[in-house]
């Protein structure tokens, strides 16, 4: 089987000129975890709800406070009950306005639409990472595929649909 059997063709990508509150708006509107970032056309990054938390711990770190997120905390915000609210408000703002290049991925994993699913597989495996672009050979984003294109994909050979 190959990728673009399992692909998701109309991807969200973002530019790295966008702010990060641009693109957790768009996380949040279209219920995704991460998308390509695309400079004239061509894949330059990856943004994830993970690089943003990571960057919102690097920030809090930074001020001298120690984030230790519950299981909850990961899945959705951050426990902010200890951190002063101008302090924390201070943070959010200078986090919404920061370019998503300057906390975007730019080392990125990706496969081509005729690269087997296998090949994907390993990809996300290796990686511990959720997506990979789809990139034609002038590494223009024409698709996506996630951990959960792949699981639908296998019951869905499974169940001969």
């Amino acid at each position: 089987m190959k990728v673009k059997d399992l692909m998701t063709k109309d991807v969200v990508t973002f530019r790295p000129d966008m702010t990060i509150k641009e693109a957790m708006e768009i996380l949040a509107e279209k219920n995704i975890g991460g998308a390509p970032v695309v400079k004239d056309g061509k894949l330059v990054g990856i943004l994830t709800q993970r690089d943003i938390l990571h960057y919102l711990d690097m920030a809090y770190k930074a001020q001298g406070w120690l984030l230790i997120p519950t299981p909850f905390d990961i899945i959705e915000i951050p426990k902010i009950s200890s951190l002063p609210y101008e302090r924390f408000t201070e943070i959010l703002e200078k986090l919404g306005n920061t370019r998503v290049e300057e906390v975007m991925q730019k080392k990125v994993y990706y496969v081509e639409p005729e690269d087997d699913v296998e090949d994907a597989i390993e990809l996300l495996a290796k990686g511990k990472i959720n997506r990979l672009p789809v990139v034609n050979k002038d590494k223009a984003v024409v698709g996506i595929i996630t951990r959960g294109d792949i699981i639908r994909g296998l019951y869905n050979i499974k169940n001969n649909k």
